[in-house]
């Protein structure tokens, strides 16, 4: 019986999602605009499934608002979602990221707590142990053999090291911190993964033009992040815009002008 009651609670809740109508034939709140995360979910804090290495494990994660968003550092949530996976980072750009979404995990895991998952890692000490005398091989391979080594081996051992580096500077695998930044910040329920350069360019250029902000110009379900994200990451698109057109007005001009200054050929 409790069972049955449970699955028309589900089924209901996820009728009210769907439609905007509760079981009571009221309407929802409206999510369309700017929201708090916790608002859009329906709660402060939330059982996930959160993926370990591939492995899903239910994890309790509290909804963070903007303002401990914007301490954690400065990575915004459009570059997250456009990020372009053949582009090569360099080693600093990866520790910036990990710095940022590390910062994430600390202040968005409740059950477990961030110091509880350092703590279990750290009591199987012997999974560091293997990296760092892993760690302690390659380096000393690569300083007695660097002279006889090609540049692409050079390459493959530096990026290894970097590689064991990555894993023993942060506790928590690149998947973990990828999914719950991605999941505190509401690229999963937002509609931030909707918006591509033009449209931000868009929204920028009325703004300038009626002297308000992009994200007033934009329509969608956002977290009240997302505006200071779209405000930030419109108007320099607008800027990089505006110089590029500088830059080709001005090549313009000076072959034009070149043009007329050499004389016409005789017939």
């Amino acid at each position: 019986m409790k069972e049955r009651n449970l699955e028309v609670l589900i089924e209901e809740k996820i009728k009210a999602r769907l439609t905007g109508i509760n079981a009571f034939g009221q309407d929802e709140v409206s999510f369309v605009g700017y929201n708090p995360i916790e608002k859009i979910r329906g709660a402060m804090y939330c059982w996930v499934m959160v993926p370990f290495e591939g492995v899903d494990v239910w994890c309790q994660l509290r909804c963070p608002n903007a303002t401990q968003i914007e301490q954690c550092g400065d990575i915004s949530s459009i570059a997250a979602e456009q990020v372009n996976e053949t582009v090569k980072y360099s080693y600093d750009d990866i520790i910036k990221v990990r710095n940022y979404q590390e910062n994430i995990c600390k202040i968005v895991f409740n059950i477990p707590t961030f110091d509880h998952i350092t703590q279990l890692v750290n009591d199987n000490d012997f999974v560091i142990s293997e990296k760092k005398a892993e760690l302690e091989a390659l380096t000393k391979r690569f300083e007695e053999h660097k002279d006889e080594m090609s540049e692409i081996e050079k390459s493959i051992i530096e990026k290894q090291i970097q590689t064991i580096n990555l894993q023993l500077g942060f506790i928590l695998p690149d998947d973990t911190m990828a999914f719950v930044c991605k999941w505190a910040m509401g690229n999963d329920i937002s509609d931030i993964k909707r918006l591509n350069r033009d449209s931000l360019l868009k929204a920028a250029t009325l703004a300038k033009q009626h002297n308000k902000a992009p994200s007033d110009y934009v329509s969608g379900i956002y977290t009240d992040h997302n505006k200071q994200d779209i405000d930030t990451y419109a108007t320099h698109i607008l800027q990089e815009y505006l110089k590029d057109q500088d830059t080709f007005k001005s090549a313009k001009h000076q072959w034009f002008m070149g043009g007329k200054a050499k004389a016409l050929p005789k017939r």
